[in-house]
């Protein structure tokens, strides 16, 4: 969290300043009650006027600069905010898609939302308040001295004993927060799931069913929360309860003084009020001491995840292919199960198209996924122009992948088509025209909004802008993986006909349901089975 308090650190500074003149005025200000009302007593009007006259400058000072001093704290939490949320959304960017693959999305959201938010609550926002508090005690105290050094010896010790709760129940207090976080993260990874089969939900009628489920996942949750809440509020009312039998035992010490004739009229309220002044201070900074104390080790291992992965950049990229990409005796499969590919071997040459056919489960799109270093193969080797492509870190510059599913943001057709780099409208449009989407080929269109995950577009649109996307991309290699998934036979022979028209790449088509009369326009068809793991 260092670099975050550092990058922010001018206005951290500018807050302290503002507080730490704030405090003094506050402070100040509390000797000019004493002598208004010493002047009031003794009947010297004038002099009582001109008391009051400064504090109201001194109350109008302290209101003001504390106006500043909240301004600054923000600005300081919301910079330290903005910057933790972008380190976590790049944090999450960084992930293989093979270690996002194993991430509970709601963990990820969670830490994004809840827990950022947290941090800043009890963390960003809790620093510029300590030495609010901090500050003030030591004026106040400072003040006590200097009006009676008794006095403040009686406040300092009894007023202070309550600091000691939060360190008493560390453990505790940072158990229930984790326990909290770990809860709410479990939470959204059940509500994500579900969200996910709002469709499937609707169809076989269960919204009862999943609510119950969702009541007992919430309810954890809120017992959770409670736990941690309980905690904090124990603490606080044996902090409480503390520092105002503290606070009564300094008030008869005031008194006795009064009596003593040690003390005017006007020096028991000054005492009073600095009393006061710090009575409450020092409740608070009990209270921020346990929510600093708790949200440590959440701090620490939102660090530990935002610096994993490092800068997220590879080291050794593919970024060409000239010749060829080749299996040799390739074997792969998942820990504890089947082998998927068993000494598979195949070679694809530049600017050929090959097909990749079979059954669902025998290991094409496994096939694909090895080559873009998702995994490791178990046995033999993949070469790229006769390089292990073991010597990469990532193969993504060379090569454009369409999934099944056709993912496209919730944003402007241009943008889902350009993927936020700069291209000619032009461009755009024409790659539209050339697969078939004509009715989008002009700059009213590509203005509009695709909603999420192209709701507004149908299953054949989808394909086809993603197409467009990748022809666009133009790198040597594109790999398309059932692209005639879930289309009408009319669609799915439009888009044949699309995939048999690209030039100039090494095309690697994984399907089971191509056209058979269609087959001889690729130069290589790659039949796998089961038997092949």
């Amino acid at each position: 969290m260092k670099k975050y308090l550092r990058a922010n650190g001018a206005r951290y500074a500018g807050a302290m300043v503002f507080i730490f003149i704030s405090t003094v005025f506050a402070v100040v200000l509390q000797f000019f009650k004493g002598d208004v009302l010493d002047c009031a007593i003794a009947g010297d009007t004038g002099a009582a006027v001109r008391y009051a006259a400064l504090l109201v400058g001194f109350i109008l000072g302290e209101v003001l600069f504390y106006y500043g001093y909240r301004r600054m704290s923000d600005r300081f939490a919301v910079g330290c905010l903005k910057m933790l949320k972008r380190d976590i959304f790049a944090a999450i960017l960084r992930l293989d898609w093979a270690a996002y693959q194993n991430e509970q999305q709601g963990a990820l959201a969670a830490r994004y939302t809840t827990e950022a938010d947290t941090i800043r609550a009890r963390y960003f926002q809790m620093l510029p308040l300590f030495w609010e508090i901090a500050l003030k005690i030591v004026f106040v105290s400072a003040a006590l001295f200097a009006l009676d050094w008794r006095i403040a010896l009686v406040t300092i010790l009894l007023l202070t004993t309550p600091l000691y709760i939060p360190k008493l129940i560390e453990k505790r207090l940072q158990r229930a927060q984790t326990a909290y976080f770990q809860a709410v993260e479990e939470d959204l990874a059940r509500v994500n799931d579900w969200l996910r089969g709002f469709e499937i939900i609707k169809n076989y009628s269960i919204e009862r069913q999943i609510l119950a489920r969702f009541d007992s996942s919430n309810g954890q949750v809120m017992d959770r929360l409670l736990r941690d809440t309980s905690l904090g509020a124990a603490a606080q009312l044996i902090t409480t309860l503390i520092s105002y039998l503290s606070y009564f035992i300094v008030l008869a010490a005031a008194t006795w003084l009064v009596l003593a004739g040690e003390f005017s009229a006007g020096d028991f309220f000054v005492a009073i009020g600095m009393i006061d002044q710090l009575s409450y201070p020092l409740i608070s900074l009990a209270e921020i001491i346990r929510q600093l104390i708790a949200i440590r080790p959440s701090c620490e291992a939102m660090e530990k995840f935002i610096s994993r992965g490092g800068a997220g950049a590879a080291q050794c990229s593919l970024s060409r292919v000239e010749r060829a990409i080749r299996y040799d005796g390739v074997s792969f499969g998942y820990p504890g199960g089947r082998p998927l590919l068993r000494r598979f071997s195949f070679a694809a040459e530049m600017g050929k198209k090959y097909l990749i056919k079979g059954p669902s489960g025998c290991g094409k799109t496994t096939a694909i996924d090895l080559l873009l270093r998702y995994h490791d193969v178990t046995g033999g080797a993949i070469t790229v122009d006769g390089v292990p492509i073991t010597e990469y870190d990532s193969t993504y510059e060379a090569i454009t992948v369409v999934r099944q599913e056709a993912v496209l943001f919730r944003d402007t057709l241009r943008n889902n088509l350009a993927m936020y780099r700069d291209v000619d409208d032009e461009k755009l449009i024409e790659a539209l025209k050339k697969v078939g989407l004509e009715r989008f080929a002009d700059r009213r269109a590509l203005d509009g909004i695709v909603t999420e995950n192209g709701a507004n577009l149908s299953g054949g649109e989808k394909k086809r802008i993603c197409l467009a996307r990748a022809l666009l991309r133009d790198t040597d290699v594109l790999i398309l993986d059932e692209p005639l998934a879930n289309l009408d036979e009319d669609t799915a022979g439009k888009i044949e006909d699309l995939l048999l028209s690209v030039t100039g790449k090494l095309l690697l088509v994984v399907s089971h349901q191509f056209s058979p009369d269609k087959l001889s326009a690729f130069h290589g068809v790659i039949e796998l089975n089961k038997a092949n793991g």
